[in-house]
């Protein structure tokens, strides 16, 4: 204990051996462990003759423990008054020192009750009002140790102290009634009853409140006969009796019979004292009060809140906290009603019980109720709603094994599982399942348990649901679903979304979904825009390599040819929702290199052979386009016969427009010439391909309608001449011209289209489309800055002076026109313009030609210096970052054109014309022969067991049919058939055409993942 030999003398009250000790060189300042010298342990034992030779030593008078104590401190907590006068008188000791809890000798000698100590101290001025780090004075700790003697002698001395209240409120007349002394406060009443039996503390409890719920019923008696109003209230809504019920002090009871009603209800909660002693299981209060009480009195509506509930009866409190014993009393008591209700939120006791977890009190309520154990609250929620969500298995199977209904959906269709989901209650979710609860319950705005755990971001439960049956595409059709899954695999390496891809009946197709899902919600949430695009490339990603393992298992033919829930072809899917980087697979780009040759296998000699055939001899085109063969539906003998038609447009185009042999002079008569006739059968053969063939919407897939709508308002115009004559019927015909040259010059432009099957001219054609969006967006840019400047010279060209007889040039008439000055700006970013070579300004004053000269020196060095050279750079920069995409977009753009062919009419225009009307007739034959199976199916999947992939209606479909009503949902045309694929109607379900479980194990395996196992998963197929 760090104790020296001094220290032990000063102990044990050795004043010689102190004396010898100090003599010989013995140090007054040690301390031992405590902090203590040996001064604080004279003082401690009253050996005043030790403490003067310490002190006649040069001890310190004021010397500090670590508490903070001083010897004067220690002297007084022990009642040695000598001592005391001694250190402060004679010494000068701090009288009202503080220690590190901020008390002061007299804190000490009052909480000790040392009577003397306490009137030395204050006969020498000791603060009677000090406080301690609880705001208690020396009054109030005699006060709290019932040392009624030293509360009389403060009161005698400082009545004011009567009054005097800690920092939480409490005065000497709180703590002597919670400890019960009579005394004390008989002798407080001496001094100020009123204040007494009225003052309150911070949470507005009086002297009654203490005594009730320190159980001091002789107290009781003493504050009442004294005028303390037994009614009033604490903040917590307890009255005297109330506080009494809570401790089950029954003596108190009695003692306030005779001042209020045992029916009195708290304004602030409505609960009687009975309700109170229910809820802390009070079961002699109970027995007591239910002598004047029944057992059925409902709780009042709180003045204060009258929106909350109220109408709970005793067994409301004892049911909701467990209160068995007084359960069963209750329930054994006269006219009470197990099934009885809240007056607003219609709850019973077995809710509250359900809730609480308490199986004894449930039974026991069980055990009296009939068949209302399965009622709802006014949220619809039942007692296995309420045990399902706080996690009570036991209650459930108690409630279960009593016949509730494990499915029962409350008001917002939520099912126990569905709250447990909620909860992340794994062990709860097991026992639901197992008992054969519905995994895929939809609550009414369309969530499914699964979604619940989503969103509350509890993985097991996740987990564990994805191995029960759940419907994948509603899911993905769920945006919050994803965004929830998101955030739950955000630091978990995505392991979620990979199982939920992974469980679904076609993992590729999910994924590639799921990709273009997570694409469109970047869009619409920018804030979560970044995560969500790594969502998209996550799923693109994944796509590609489970096709890659396809593909390694010589199944990548079949898995494009196979069908979704809604019979489309992967292809087409995978294609219409734009996913890239799959699609740029080596494996489809196999598959549409299969597809474009169809079944020939014809050297490169011979198709070139066949397409120069076709344009040196058009009778073998003509053959070759009628759909009268096999070969007529081959992609690429399509390709090459719509390229011809093409050709054979452009030569049609030039003769018509620059044929000198039939000029313009000469067509007065506007009867066609036989290559006009041909023309427009033509130009209307290609207005039938185009609405009848597929056509790209994208890149430039504008310029064929651009060409057939120029050409019809060609064809207009050239009839509209009849209603003129002479020389405005030519000038209609040269504007008929002018219209056909501009389809000539969008034809040219179209062989980019064509060009895109090839690997050499495919991605130009891809950089050439962006560079122009860059050249758009420059032209408008252009045009603000011409348009401003336009005006400017304008301004500068107006006349001045009044040009009398002379004439303004034809020049400066033009420049003062902003059209005029407009067109002159253009053509000067060419050079074309100099500013001598600009219109004399005779008119204006002399430095006028000073100002166009610098608006015209700005202009130049903003347009040519600045704007193209910015448009330089962003061309170049767009070049640099559409160069390493170009391959990518060049497959996808080649898989578009290869379907489109795929499901283009065999005859181009304009035998088209002839041969679209049957066409369309067999189509809406095998179009209906297909819905008529497919509405067989749907009737048999109702009629059936559930089957994950297949869902028969609303917004599940909602999602991708938008993104598929677009365009036909078939590869091929209904007469072709390439490979094994069939007609439409014939595909095979994706979910079967490979075995898909195998190939998620290889590709975890390639992948090094280990998504463990789910605890109890079971062995259930989905």
């Amino acid at each position: 204990n760090g104790w020296s030999p001094l220290l032990y003398a000063c102990d044990s009250g050795k004043s010689l051996v102190v004396q010898l000790l100090l003599q010989n060189g013995a140090r007054v300042d040690v301390f031992d462990i405590e902090g203590r010298a040996g001064l604080h342990l004279a003082a401690e034992h009253g050996h005043a003759d030790v403490i003067e030779i310490l002190l006649n030593h040069k001890a310190f008078v004021n010397v500090r423990t670590k508490r903070g104590m001083t010897p004067l401190h220690h002297a007084a907590a022990q009642g040695h008054t000598n001592v005391v006068k001694l250190l402060v008188d004679k010494y000068g000791a701090a009288i009202d020192g503080l220690t590190l809890s901020k008390q002061t000798g007299l804190h000490l000698a009052s909480q000790q009750g040392r009577f003397e100590t306490c009137r030395t101290l204050l006969d020498m001025k000791a603060d009677p009002n000090a406080t301690d780090n609880r705001g208690q004075t020396p009054l109030l700790l005699a006060a709290e140790n019932d040392h009624s003697e030293v509360v009389k002698l403060f009161l005698q001395l400082k009545p004011d102290l009567v009054s005097k209240a800690s920092s939480s409120g409490i005065t000497c007349a709180h703590i002597a009634a919670q400890k019960g002394s009579v005394a004390v406060i008989k002798g407080l009443m001496k001094f100020d009853p009123k204040l007494v039996t009225t003052a309150r503390s911070k949470n507005n409890a009086t002297a009654l409140h203490q005594a009730a719920s320190g159980g001091n019923a002789e107290v009781v008696k003493v504050l009442l006969e004294s005028g303390s109003n037994p009614t009033d209230e604490t903040d917590e809504g307890y009255t005297a009796l109330h506080l009494a019920a809570k401790y089950g002090h029954c003596e108190v009871l009695h003692a306030l019979k005779s001042a209020m009603s045992w029916r009195y209800a708290s304004k602030k909660t409505g609960m009687t004292a009975l309700h109170i002693a229910a809820s802390y299981g009070q079961e002699d209060f109970v027995r007591e009060m239910l002598t004047q009480v029944p057992a059925t009195i409902p709780s009042e509506r709180p003045a204060d809140s009258p929106e909350a509930d109220y109408g709970f009866t005793p067994l409301h409190m004892a049911a909701r906290y467990g209160r068995e014993d007084v359960v069963r009393m209750l329930l054994n008591s006269a006219g009470v009603q197990v099934d009885a209700s809240t007056a607003i939120e219609a709850t019973m006791p077995l809710h509250l019980a359900a809730r609480g977890g308490h199986l004894a009190v449930a039974g026991l309520i069980l055990s009296r109720i009939t068949d209302k154990f399965h009622s709802g609250d006014k949220k619809g929620r039942t007692p296995l709603h309420m045990a399902a969500a706080h996690g009570h298995e036991d209650i459930v199977r108690l409630l279960l094994g009593q016949g509730a209904d494990i499915n029962a959906a409350d008001n917002n269709g939520w099912t126990a599982l569905h709250y447990a989901a909620k909860q992340g209650y794994l062990d709860m979710i097991h026992l639901l399942i197992d008992s054969g609860a519905s995994s895929i319950a939809s609550a009414t705005d369309g969530k499914i348990p699964l979604s619940i755990a989503a969103n509350a971001n509890h993985l097991d439960v996740l987990r564990y649901l994805f191995k029960r049956e759940h419907n994948t595409i509603t899911l993905m059709e769920d945006s919050s679903f994803l965004v929830d899954l998101m955030v739950c695999g955000k630091n978990r390496d995505h392991l979620p979304l990979l199982e939920f891809v992974f469980v679904s009946p076609a993992p590729i197709d999910t994924a590639v979904k799921m990709s273009r899902r997570y694409e469109d919600l970047a869009q619409r949430e920018k804030e979560r825009a970044k995560d969500l695009e790594n969502m998209a490339i996550f799923c693109e990603t994944l796509a590609s390599d489970l096709l890659a393992i396809a593909a390694s298992n010589n199944t990548a033919g079949a898995l494009l040819q196979a069908g979704d829930h809604k019979n489309t072809v992967f292809l087409d899917v995978l294609i219409e929702l734009e996913r890239k980087d799959v699609v740029a697979h080596s494996a489809v780009q196999k598959y549409l290199s299969d597809v474009w040759m169809g079944n020939l296998k014809w050297p490169a000699w011979q198709i070139i052979l066949l397409f120069l055939a076709f344009i040196f001899c058009p009778i073998t085109w003509m053959a070759c386009s009628l759909p009268l063969h096999r070969l007529a539906n081959i992609p690429i003998i399509k390709f090459m016969a719509y390229l011809v038609s093409h050709i054979f447009l452009i030569f049609l185009l030039c003769f018509s427009i620059l044929n000198p042999y039939f000029p313009l002079w000469s067509s007065t008569q506007l009867v066609p010439h036989p290559h006009e006739w041909l023309l427009l059968f033509w130009i209307l053969g290609f207005l039938v391909a185009v609405n009848v063939n597929p056509r790209e919407r994208g890149g430039l897939g504008w310029i064929k309608l651009v060409i057939v709508t120029f050409g019809m308002i060609a064809i207009a115009i050239h009839v509209a001449g009849a209603f003129f004559h002479d020389d405005n019927r030519l000038v209609m015909l040269y504007i008929r011209n002018q219209l056909l040259a501009v389809c000539l010059l969008l034809a040219f432009f179209e062989f980019l289209n064509f060009l895109t099957f090839h690997h050499l001219f495919g991605p130009w054609a891809i950089i050439i489309r962006d560079l122009m969006k860059d050249l758009m967006r420059f032209l408008a840019i252009l045009a603000i800055f011409l348009t401003g400047f336009s005006l400017h010279i304008c301004a500068v060209y107006q006349p001045v002076f009044d040009p009398g007889n002379r004439t303004i040039s034809v020049d400066a008439e033009v420049f003062q026109s902003p059209l005029g000055t407009f067109e002159m700006l253009f053509y000067a970013l060419f050079g074309l313009v100099e500013p001598d070579y600009m219109p004399p300004m005779h008119l204006s004053p002399g430095f006028a030609k000073i100002i166009m000269k610098v608006v015209f020196g700005v202009y130049m060095m903003v347009t040519v210096i600045v704007l193209i050279n910015l448009l330089i750079a962003m061309m170049s920069n767009t070049y640099q970052r559409i160069q390493s995409q170009s391959d990518k977009e060049w497959k996808y753009g080649r898989a578009k054109l290869i379907r489109n062919m795929n499901m283009t009419l065999p005859t181009p225009p304009p035998l088209i014309i002839i041969t679209f009307i049957p066409t369309l007739i067999q189509r809406w034959k095998a179009k209906t022969a297909a819905n008529n199976r497919a509405g067989r199916s749907e009737s048999k999947m109702e009629k059936g067991t559930t089957i994950l992939w297949l869902f028969g209606h609303g917004a599940a479909r909602s999602w991708f049919n938008r993104k598929m009503r677009k365009r036909p949902v078939q590869v091929s045309p209904v007469d072709f058939r390439h490979g094994a694929q069939g007609s439409h109607g014939d595909l095979r379900p994706i979910s079967s055409v490979i075995n898909w479980k195998s190939m998620v194990s290889k590709y975890l395996e390639v992948k090094g993942i280990d998504l463990g196992t789910t605890p109890q998963d079971g062995s259930q197929e989905d």
